[in-house]
């Protein structure tokens, strides 16, 4: 028996709440204490924002028998690899994730009398078990908890003395379904002629994105094999500073497969539900809606397991490894209350489309049907990558809303080379990088000649200042966005330094030298990406920030652009740590935020805000 369930029985075996009655009645937590009791008698039957008892989907694997390969040692499909979890099946395997219900005890019943328990509406058949503890009954796992089903009938001796119920969900609410995630549990007594029958209401708890403000538990990142030692330098900084900052926090390798980019190919979420010490929760791993992309496997395969579930999109989830369905597309605001009065309790999903192409509407349909974070739409078709992560992100801040937006700046990025100019200082090399620029095949973004560009000649090309305030104008309009939402003056908002360079490619003409994974631009547009490393693609790890380290121009030993960088995060109470990405990351498109990614708090009473 699960623990969580064992409290419960004590909870309520030492409450007067459960006295014999003429009529059925069923109980759930509905007043969200953690225990099930008297207190839960009231309105049970309909389920609210504010009163109603929460179950949760079970999709952990607790014993970690859900196994990536075949009995040939083949590995698994994608929908065979992801169907395996602890409510794949009829047994109970994990209990303490399973919401306790109960029923009162009946006297003045005949010998005859059989009562049965299903669940409503039809569509929840299937996607919602009961169990019975049924003294006496033992099942592989030497557990008492028993599967029913609407067929299944209960003595009267059983119906007399109380039952002990246990629910949880098999899968999880997709909006590709009629099932909303609410259930009635009907509980049915027939004695003689007379049938006599109780209710109450539970709601699946909706899956729940991150956001800055929640705490961090561990730090992922791609392992590095024998033959990237930019990787191997990257992960080596990334535990450095780890187990350096206040509290330390560990850091998860994953296995390598031929690409460092930790945020991209899933986003981590939970789901919780009220317990008598806390909410229980499980972490649920949404794999990105790239059925081709191998990484992904890593959420059944390395990540599924005690407490933490997988979830694969279905049909829709999209083809090959477009990166408008990539993790780092995904973002999340904060708690906050809209400027039109909308309260976002857990915060709001943004992510991004590119101009008139949006994300995989299986990923968009998963998220709507949650209802608690819907999301926002940005744009982020004038990059080349085309991720939120690369303009925007999300600072705590002792403010009136708790946080603020910080974004990239290309004006403040050239303003920063023009004091250096002005300083007499225009025969400085812009880029200040003093490893191995050696290209291989993944260095799509690698230009070594920028080793040669000085800050006088840079800023002497009209395309580079013309692609900046390209790039500046998106990234404007993505602001006044966030700003016509978020009740945040723009005189809060932390600009920070960035430059952008165009890589707008011929698609019409050829499709040799760029990945199929990047997107067509149309006409009359760009595509950019960051001149170099970008400070704003960082991990926040609450008054820490690791960021790509810039290798700026050298002004008497100095990067000026690390000075403007701690700087603009100082203002927020924020450490800055950096770290060198140029080659295991800047140079194939991305930065530290998109090579790493973060496990956060789960026990969030979400109900109760």
């Amino acid at each position: 028996m699960g623990v969580y369930l064992q409290q419960f029985l004590l909870a309520t075996c030492t409450h007067a709440a459960f006295t014999l009655a003429a009529q059925p009645q069923i109980l759930a937590d509905t007043n969200r204490d953690g225990v099930v009791n008297d207190l839960d008698i009231n309105a049970k039957q309909t389920w609210t924002d504010q009163r109603g008892a929460i179950f949760i989907p079970n999709i952990g694997d607790v014993d970690q028998r859900c196994s990536a390969f075949d009995v040939n040692g083949k590995p698994l499909g994608n929908r065979e690899l992801s169907i395996c979890n602890d409510a794949s099946g009829d047994t109970l395997v994990a209990p303490e994730y399973a919401a306790p219900v109960r029923t009162s005890p009946l006297s003045n019943l005949s010998a005859d009398a059989t009562g049965r328990i299903y669940t409503l509406p039809e569509s929840a058949i299937g996607r919602v078990r009961i169990f019975w503890n049924q003294p006496g009954f033992e099942n592989k796992y030497n557990s008492s908890w028993r599967l029913t089903d609407p067929q299944f009938t209960f003595n009267a001796t059983s119906i007399g003395g109380g039952l002990e119920l246990a629910v949880d969900a098999t899968e999880l609410v997709t909006g590709s379904t009629s099932w909303d995630g609410q259930v009635s549990i009907v509980y049915e007594i027939t004695d003689g002629n007379v049938t006599s029958s109780d209710s109450v209401a539970l709601q699946q708890a909706p899956v729940l994105f991150h956001h800055h403000l929640q705490g961090v538990e561990a730090v992922l990142t791609m392992d590095a094999n024998d033959t990237t030692s930019s990787q191997a330098r990257f992960v080596q900084s990334i535990q450095d500073i780890l187990e350096h900052i206040p509290g330390g926090l560990p850091l998860r390798k994953l296995e390598p497969v031929g690409e460092p980019w930790a945020q991209d190919f899933m986003e981590p979420g939970y789901v919780s539900m009220p317990g008598p010490n806390g909410p229980i929760s499980i972490r649920v791993l949404v794999r990105s809606a790239q059925s081709t992309r191998i990484s992904g496997r890593k959420v059944f395969k390395e990540l599924r397991g005690p407490g933490v579930g997988g979830h694969q999109l279905g049909l829709g989830s999209g083809f090959g490894h477009e990166e408008i369905n990539s993790g780092g597309n995904i973002e999340t605001i904060p708690p906050y209350t809209s400027r039109s009065g909308r309260h976002w309790a857990q915060g709001r999903i943004i992510t991004a489309k590119h101009f008139d192409k949006y994300p995989a509407e299986s990923m968009m349909d998963f998220m709507v049907a949650q209802e608690a974070q819907s999301p926002l739409f940005l744009e982020a078709g004038w990059l080349a990558v085309g991720h939120v992560d690369e303009f925007v992100q999300f600072l705590p801040l002792d403010n009136h809303v708790g946080f603020t937006i910080a974004v990239g700046d290309a004006m403040l990025g050239l303003e920063v080379l023009q004091r250096a100019q002005g300083d007499g200082h225009g025969s400085a090399i812009v880029n200040s990088f003093d490893g191995d620029m050696t290209p291989y095949p993944n260095a799509i973004f690698l230009d070594p000649e920028t080793r040669n560009t000085t800050i006088d000649s840079l800023l002497s090309e009209e395309d580079f200042i013309q692609a900046n305030k390209y790039g500046q104008s998106y990234v404007q309009r993505n602001l006044d966005l966030l700003l016509q939402e978020i009740p945040l003056d723009e005189s809060e908002v932390l600009r920070v330094p960035v430059l952008w360079r165009d890589v707008t490619y011929p698609w019409p003409l050829t499709m040799d030298g760029m990945p199929p994974r990047l997107h067509r631009t149309i006409p009359g547009e760009r595509q950019l990406v960051a001149y170099m490393p970008a400070a704003v693609n960082g991990l926040v790890l609450g008054s820490d920030y690791i960021s790509a380290k810039p290798w700026g121009p050298l002004i008497n030993g100095q990067d000026p652009f690390e000075e403007a960088i701690r700087e603009v995060y100082g203002r927020v109470n924020m450490t800055v740590h950096f770290v060198d990405d140029y080659m295991s990351h800047h140079v194939q498109g991305g930065e530290v935020h998109c090579g790493t990614n973060s496990l956060r708090d789960t026990s969030i009473p979400w109900w109760s805000t």
